[in-house]
């Protein structure tokens, strides 16, 4: 099976341990294949307040929640066309290659966007931010919750409430974690938190979301130029119709819908949480086990997307290529962390069992490069 071609009779059959896109369950597919009304129907917008209602649900959060037809990427560049004027700085904190992407976007837009960090595979703490908020007056500030591309989370919880007394907006980009690990919007004070639904939502790729306060939309009417198709202030007026502005993907809301509904009231929230954070500790016991090191900093390990370190000096393209001969699809390092780290995505509907099942796979296959290489 390593010879991957599209499967135009079965669709794929790999088993994905990805970040994303992830492992879609039957009964997704099948909400996927149900006919709908259009959208600016009764049943839509019905079926859209579900939407919105499930997402504050999840987040915690009393602030308006919208739909976006794009990647999480699109909601990222609608933050720094919304949010910050021509006279402002944009603060883009960055520990990997999505706050890099965050910046950049910032720059293409013409902002004033300054960026900060960390060396890769660290997370952000309260003293840095502190000491960046030093530098200079940031009307936004714009990070990641958790880092794609390193396997980091940084710790919100403590360093949000940090940027909040700044006085500046905050922007967080959840894409690989909400749905995932518990996050509370309202009590963090988050002014956009946005994601997409390929990875811990389990759904296809094709929509993107985020709560967005009423601090945000004000501010948003007082930026000139925030653009059409991801203008807030248009998405708020259509969003109190229960519509989004353009036609949607309307099969993926209505999947988006029932995935709601098992997350919230089948398997529930905080035993979702625990799952993910189950996941996390399992992957990382079994790197431990192969003597293989984490990229993440110790005690800041992402609990959906796991990034190893190359400790072992092993040809990561030719172990992925082995796990697609087995039926499975894990990563190798992302952009410039190709072959010195790759990743295991576990989130989304991957039980324990399902995890296990592949590490036994892969532990084989490492065994075989190591005695490959003692040749």
């Amino acid at each position: 099976m390593s010879n991957i071609h599209f499967n135009e009779e079965k669709g794929s059959e790999l088993k994905l341990f990805t970040p994303g896109p992830v492992y879609i369950p039957e009964r997704i597919l099948e909400e996927l294949a149900k006919p709908n009304d259009t959208h600016r129907s009764q049943p839509y917008e019905e079926m859209h307040k579900k939407v919105k209602e499930g997402l504050q649900e999840l987040l915690y959060t009393d602030n308006e929640c919208l739909i976006f037809t794009s990647s999480a990427t699109g909601v990222m560049e609608a933050c720094v066309r919304n949010l910050i004027k021509k006279d402002e700085k944009g603060l883009f904190l960055s520990i990997g290659a999505f706050g890099d992407r965050w910046h950049n976007i910032g720059e293409k837009n013409g902002k004033n966007a300054v960026k900060r960090g960390v060396e890769w595979g660290k997370a952000l703490k309260p003293e840095l931010i502190k000491e960046f908020l030093e530098e200079d007056d940031y009307a936004v500030i714009c990070l990641q919750a958790n880092e794609t591309s390193t396997g980091v989370y940084n710790p919100i919880d403590e360093i949000i409430p940090i940027i909040k007394d700044s006085g500046a907006l905050v922007c967080v980009d959840a894409t690989s974690s909400m749905a995932g690990v518990k996050t509370e919007i309202d009590k963090l004070g988050i002014d956009v938190c946005l994601a997409s639904v390929q990875k811990c939502f389990a759904l296809p790729p094709g929509l993107a979301l985020a709560s967005i306060s009423e601090d945000a939309f004000e501010k948003a009417k007082d930026v000139e130029n925030r653009g059409h198709y991801f203008d807030f202030v248009y998405f708020q007026k259509k969003s109190a119709a229960n519509q989004t502005p353009t036609t949607p993907p309307i099969p993926q809301i209505r999947a988006l819908t029932s995935q709601l509904d098992y997350i919230l009231n089948q398997e529930g929230l905080e035993e979702r949480f625990t799952r993910h954070t189950q996941l996390g500790k399992r992957t990382r016991i079994w790197a431990r086990d192969m003597n293989l090191e984490m990229f993440s900093e110790s005690g800041y390990e992402s609990n959906t997307v796991s990034t190893m370190k190359n400790s072992l000096n092993l040809d990561y393209a030719k172990m992925v290529k082995q796990m697609l001969s087995k039926g499975y699809r894990i990563v190798n390092g992302y952009g410039s962390l190709a072959n010195e780290t790759f990743r295991i995505g576990h989130m989304g509907e991957i039980s324990i069992k399902e995890l296990e099942k592949m590490l036994e796979i892969l532990t084989d296959i490492i065994s075989g490069l190591r005695l490959d290489k003692l040749d």
